[in-house]
């Protein structure tokens, strides 16, 4: 019995240190990297002393379309220049009007800053607009509006949230939705 016990406990022992990976070289067992993180919550960017109007989504204007319209806040290019946008009006073919804004962020030599700028939905449902040799392009992903920045001052990435981190709701079918308005449904 006690051969047994002392098999039943070296296997053990061996199966345990296989999972904590004791006897393995360090350069094996690695943590998985983070991902940087591209919205910080202190960030602010400029206070507009005027209003900023955000127009209701005109008649024909894609469902995916009108779901960029709208505050977006807390971005930070590569986790450390804040950035946010008001997307004020979309058109049904996709022209897009909005306030693009930075906070000041010294390390790179940038100013506070607040663009009004005019952009375009292209056909995969990015939003993207040019200034000088940048080039911008903003997707909706699970409720976030991802980020891309890219021109001679390098390559860097964003996400921007609604205030509060209030989810996009998903739109429903058009046919179903006329359905349920037409019987009482819904």
């Amino acid at each position: 019995m006690t051969l047994i016990r002392l098999g039943f406990f070296m296997g053990l022992t061996a199966l345990l240190a296989g999972c904590l990976g004791i006897g393995k070289d360090t350069d094996e067992v690695k943590a998985p990297a983070r991902p940087l993180d591209r919205t910080v919550s202190e960030c602010y960017t400029v206070v507009l002393f005027d209003e900023f109007e955000v127009k209701p989504a005109a008649d024909g204007v894609p469902i995916g379309h009108a779901a960029f319209l709208g505050e977006w806040t807390n971005g930070a290019w590569d986790g450390k220049w804040c950035h946010d946008l008001i997307v004020s009006e979309v058109t049904p073919d996709g022209r897009v009007e909005l306030m693009d804004m930075h906070a000041p962020y010294e390390p790179w030599n940038q100013p506070a800053s607040a663009f009004r700028r005019v952009g375009r939905i292209d056909n995969d449902g990015v939003l993207r607009f040019a200034h000088g040799t940048t080039q911008r392009s903003y997707r909706i992903v699970d409720g976030r509006l991802e980020a891309r920045r890219s021109g001679s001052g390098g390559e860097y990435v964003a996400q921007l949230k609604r205030p509060w981190d209030v989810p996009v709701p998903r739109p429903r079918p058009v046919g179903v939705a006329a359905a349920a308005a037409t019987d009482g449904s819904g």
